[in-house]
């Protein structure tokens, strides 16, 4: 209801246009410790799809705002050795944060007529993420004198504030980006950087970071 709202909005003004858009995110995360720092996992691949609401002051520079569903998170694995009670024990560890948000964007856009139908763009602003649903999937392999246990299965993800939570709701950051107008067909890239610490945990700081390929139209 909220996107279908913002559009009947900007619809009514003449002198705005909106747009939609879809593509892909490639997602992670940064932890921060007192003792490490530690960004030993790897971008997951997901997606980004919404509108997005421009007003323009001028041919040139204009603002840009709207809804976007986002998924985030991050793929992280680990294989290591240890030794105790003179048993050796290897062990492989798999896991997989899956993130939905709700993110509003709300940037400056700077664009360039090339002519024919073309211009060029660049974007750069806030950013401001509610977290709606997220799930934990881990596997852990345990082999040792040739036998191997495994464990796998799924947790959701609690969001607050409290030490038993998991994340904080809310995220905030800076996105930048730019890309390539033909004709009103958008396609877009973009780095969005976490500003906010959404570990609800003093002894780690968790910031999220995305990179997001978009296509898109505008209307």
């Amino acid at each position: 209801m909220g996107v279908l709202l913002v559009f009947a909005l900007a619809t009514g003004a003449n002198s705005q246009t909106i747009s939609l858009r879809g593509g892909l995110n490639l997602s992670n995360m940064s932890f921060d410790t007192d003792w490490d720092n530690d960004d030993d996992t790897d971008w997951k691949a997901g997606f980004i799809v919404g509108g997005a609401v421009e007003f323009p002051f001028t041919d040139a520079l204009s603002l840009e705002t709207g809804l976007f569903l986002a998924s985030k998170g991050y793929k992280a694995s680990d294989e290591f050795t240890e030794t105790f009670a003179g048993m050796t024990f290897e062990v492989e560890m798999e896991e997989t944060l899956s993130l939905l948000y709700l993110d509003v964007p709300i940037t400056a856009r700077l664009s360039h007529d090339l002519g024919n139908g073309l211009s060029l763009y660049g974007l750069l602003g806030p950013y401001v993420g509610i977290g709606l649903t997220g799930t934990m999937e881990y596997e852990y392999t345990e082999t040792s004198n040739g036998e191997t246990e495994t464990d796998s299965g799924e947790q959701d993800i609690e969001w607050g504030s409290d030490d038993e939570d998991d994340l904080k709701r809310i995220d905030f950051g800076l996105t930048v980006g730019g890309g390539v107008e033909v004709n009103n067909f958008l396609i877009g890239l973009s780095y969005s950087m976490g500003l906010a610490d959404i570990s609800p945990h003093d002894i780690v700081e968790i910031k999220n970071k995305v990179i997001s390929f978009t296509v898109g139209y505008r209307f």
